[in-house]
């Protein structure tokens, strides 16, 4: 009961999004300014109001994302041996290994922890919240390696790794955890009327995630799937946690901080990745499909984690 109170939440209002859209409850452009909405004022009030008045610890923050840095580079090496033997062209191989790795923290990562662990543990939504901006930063600079390498489109290479760099300094959801570690630190208390205004905003974000996650699942992107869209979402749902799980006893964390990592790290693909792809000039089509099979994978396996960790 424990993991369908868990986990139920979370589909039942990815669901929801679909539903929504499909029946044109609201039009397509209320879609994407909802998620406009979330990701660039809902989800850093949440990140503000929540890491300016927690108990940082940074020693325990540092191991979960050392933990999780670790198991990701491991994931990539893993994508790259695994692209190699299916000899897959340089382009489709960039799209591959990112699928592979690059999980959706923000939109995905952060509801699990908070519905599967903030109950039993409070401090479990402070630190992953402050968790996700080492994560965002993490991801960010190997998907630019990685799709920069193996990109076919050479020329204007430089400037789309300039955009692409500014646009991760420029990331709200990153300045929102900087933001918020800054006044934690500097003794800053938030004025009462403030702080009540993030916390109403903040609250509204992770319901609102969800359904922009439904709403933009793209089906007939699994049309034509073939083997690497499935492997990649395999590695990325099934061998990136599992890798968590085997390294985790080397970090000294206790029972929420390794299951931080490993739920980020168990995150289906970014909706970023496909973006990414189509501009680096990797395999954008391979990108779409690896989002739609490793998010509906992760109904599957994100339910087994919690009941494997928990």
């Amino acid at each position: 009961m424990f993991i369908i109170n868990s986990i139920a939440p979370i589909f039942l209002l990815i669901a929801l999004g679909k539903v929504l859209q499909k029946s044109g409850f609201f039009p397509e452009a209320f879609f994407k300014s909802l998620n406009r909405f979330v990701f660039w004022l809902a989800l850093p009030c949440l990140l503000i109001g929540s890491i300016s008045s927690a108990k940082l610890e940074f020693g325990t923050i540092s191991r979960i994302v050392a933990l999780f840095a670790a198991a990701t580079l491991l994931s990539l090496a893993l994508a790259w041996v695994v692209a190699r033997m299916l000899k897959l062209p340089a382009p489709t191989k960039g799209a591959f290994i990112q699928g592979a790795f690059r999980g959706n923290g923000a939109f995905v990562g952060l509801p699990v922890i908070v519905y599967s662990l903030a109950e039993a543990n409070p401090e479990a939504h402070t630190l992953g919240t402050v968790v996700l901006a080492p994560v965002v930063v993490i991801f960010n600079v190997l998907s630019v390696g990685v799709l920069l390498h193996y990109g076919k489109n050479k020329h204007g290479a430089g400037e789309s790794v300039a955009t692409f760099l500014l646009q991760m300094v420029k990331n709200p959801l990153l300045m929102a955890c900087l933001l918020g570690i800054a006044l934690n630190l500097l003794g800053i208390g938030l004025p009462v009327f403030l702080a009540r205004s993030l916390e109403a905003l903040g609250k509204s974000a992770l319901p609102l995630v969800l359904m922009g996650i439904g709403a933009g699942l793209a089906f007939e992107r699994l049309r034509g799937a073939a083997s690497p869209s499935l492997i990649a979402s395999l590695i990325k749902v099934v061998a990136a946690p599992a890798l968590g799980f085997l390294l985790a006893g080397l970090f000294q964390l206790d029972l929420t901080g390794k299951m931080i990592a490993i739920f980020y790290l168990g995150c289906p693909a970014a909706g970023m990745s496909y973006v990414m792809a189509d501009v680096m000039g990797n395999d954008a089509t391979l990108a779409g499909r690896i989002i739609a099979v490793s998010t509906l994978l992760s109904a599957i396996t994100i339910p087994i984690i919690i009941a494997i960790g928990l």
